[in-house]
């Protein structure tokens, strides 16, 4: 069973059917969906999508009548085999750019642009804290440890004994493949395992990065606010690093012609920590000025696959037709962190600069690891976990708001609940934000600082209002802790000053 990552244009002349008929035909001659794979239902399709159910009977009728699809009786719809062998990867690449979109357009005449040492993000095993609202954990209890366990069994059969040895240097090829297909079906990202980089962790992949588009960025403009372990390797690697400006929909894209800045770090589709998604026509802007300047954009993608309300947001790199977009990628919020496992897509001259040794990387990621989550994603398991993980977090997320909005009936906003693992709290007070984080504290509740990620020093610039914002993640806490975390947090800040 596969899900469907693609953007379907209400504005367009062409009939919904008609483009989601376009673009299952086109993954299918293509082959980024296999033959013999399940398509989903068309009550679950015409749920993921956000359309009624006809456009999406339409559509199957159509590619069905065509051949390509075929059914089986009280079993559904299945990719049909086509004979489209001899394609060698470049040739598949070159083919990305020609297909036919969803739109019903060749892209290939199409515009270009298609739309310290305390930790900042969980408490200390040595802190006193009954409830963490840190965004750093995840449902543990959730987790599949007895699928998890016997695929890593396998893994410690003696036929497997290379698994003990140091292992790939871009990562395991069986998983690269894994990954190119999860990433096109769930994030629509264009790519081919060969331009997939493994690392161990988010930083890990960002330092190698960093090192390979060293010899073309002396200047990274970023977001104004980032995570702290992105600013601490903006510092490492002594990038001028040019703070922009966050609106509603995303960074301020003119600044960027101002700064003379080569590349740009940005979370377009869960703004961290802010919350928001850059929106299409900023999108627009952004690839343009990539495009014009021949610079890079490093879309850090932390939790896209946690979305809870409206259509799936795809990636940015969906849109590159310029090779100008490295996607980052992570499994720290969909599994557990402990893995430490995560990618870059990497465009074909940094691939090449990569093979080429131009940097003192080396594989940190667990063989083992790398060859368990590749069986667990070849069975199906971490679709099924996928799954789940959103319905979980759905309802977190909506504990959450009702007990805040139970808590706090007025003179609070809550920022950026859309998607991801945590929402941000700004609080009409009087109170500083370290006043709120150390309240809270003295009743056992662990909010976090926001002025912790920003790149400015100077938090006076974002206002009062912002000074009195905090950060609240509710991955790692069940529903009946985030109630009674609440609760007492409102107990900590009765004595505040409303103003």
């Amino acid at each position: 069973m596969i899900e469907f990552m693609f953007k379907l244009d209400e504005t367009s002349d062409e009939a919904l059917y008609m483009q989601l008929y376009r673009h299952i035909r086109d993954e299918i001659v293509l082959g980024h969906i296999a033959a013999n794979v399940k398509l989903p239902s068309i009550r679950r399709l015409s749920a993921h999508l956000g359309v009624s159910r006809s456009p999406v009977a339409l559509a199957y009728e159509q590619l069905l009548a065509e051949g390509y699809v075929r059914s089986k009786p009280r079993s559904g719809l299945f990719a049909a085999k086509l004979d489209t062998a001899g394609f060698s990867a470049e040739q598949r690449l070159g083919l990305k750019s020609r297909a036919v979109t969803a739109s019903g357009t060749d892209s290939a005449s199409a515009p270009a642009a298609l739309p310290s040492p305390k930790r900042a993000y969980h408490a200390s095993q040595r802190e006193e804290v009954l409830y963490d609202f840190g965004y750093g954990s995840v449902d543990v209890a959730s987790f599949p440890l007895a699928k998890w366990r016997r695929l890593m069994n396998r893994c410690l059969q003696p036929a497997n004994s290379r698994l003990l040895l140091y292992g790939d240097l871009q990562g395991e090829p069986e998983l690269r493949a894994e990954i190119a297909v999860y990433l096109r079906q769930m994030r629509g990202v264009h790519c081919l395992p060969e331009q997939i980089v493994v690392g161990a962790g988010t930083y890990h992949s960002l330092d190698l990065l960093f090192q390979l588009l060293q010899e073309d960025v002396t200047c990274m403009a970023a977001e104004e606010a980032v995570n702290d372990g992105v600013k601490a390797l903006f510092e490492q690697f002594r990038f001028d690093c040019q703070p922009l400006q966050l609106e509603s929909d995303g960074v301020r894209v003119e600044q960027l012609y101002s700064c003379a800045a080569q590349a740009v770090y940005v979370t377009p589709s869960h703004q961290f920590p802010y919350g928001m998604t850059m929106s299409a026509g900023k999108r627009i802007k952004l690839l343009q000025w990539a495009t014009e300047q021949n610079a890079y954009i490093v879309e850090n993608d932390y939790d896209g696959e946690f979305r809870y309300s409206g259509r799936p947001i795809p990636s940015l790199q969906s849109f590159d037709e310029e090779g100008r977009v490295i996607y980052v990628g992570t499994f720290s919020r969909s599994l557990t962190p402990s893995f430490r496992l995560s990618y870059l897509v990497l465009p074909l001259p940094l691939l090449e600069r990569f093979r080429e040794r131009k940097h003192s990387y080396d594989q940190l990621a667990s063989p083992i690891f790398q060859m368990t989550l590749q069986m667990f994603m070849q069975t199906g398991d971490f679709e099924r976990h996928m799954r789940k993980m959103r319905s979980v977090y759905h309802k977190k997320r909506d504990v959450l708001l009702s007990a805040l909005r139970q808590a706090f009936p007025e003179h609070v906003d809550i920022i950026g609940a859309d998607s991801g693992l945590h929402v941000l709290l700004r609080v009409q007070s009087r109170m500083s934000e370290t006043e709120l984080v150390e309240a809270a504290s003295r009743e056992g509740v662990a909010v976090y600082p926001i002025s912790a990620y920003m790149l400015a020093a100077q938090m006076a610039e974002k206002g009062q209002h912002e000074a009195s914002t905090v950060l609240l993640g509710f991955g790692g806490l069940s529903e009946s802790d985030i109630r009674s975390g609440v609760g007492r947090l409102a107990q900590a800040w009765q004595a505040i000053r409303i103003t």
